[in-house]
């Protein structure tokens, strides 16, 4: 999968953007809409799609190499 120790440890810190869209029949497909290497690119993006998305059977979620995580950030 990565051909080097650099390419590992770069995707160390990389965060995926991902679109998850759900079927009537509880299936599912993931989408790796954009990789970014700090939590506040990746989180503007993030932010960007769910803005701009208006269909109910898709939403987005970021991933890290420990899998889905949750970011609660409070707006002032």
């Amino acid at each position: 999968m990565f051909n080097n120790k650099k390419e590992r440890d770069n995707m160390k810190n990389t965060i995926l953007v991902v679109e998850i869209t759900t079927f009537n029949d509880k299936s599912y497909i993931y989408s790796i809409k954009k990789d970014a290497d700090t939590l506040e690119k990746a989180t503007e993006y993030l932010v960007a799609l769910k803005t701009l998305n208006n269909k109910k059977s898709v939403s987005y979620e970021m991933f890290n190499p420990l899998g889905q995580f949750d970011v609660n950030r409070e707006v002032a």
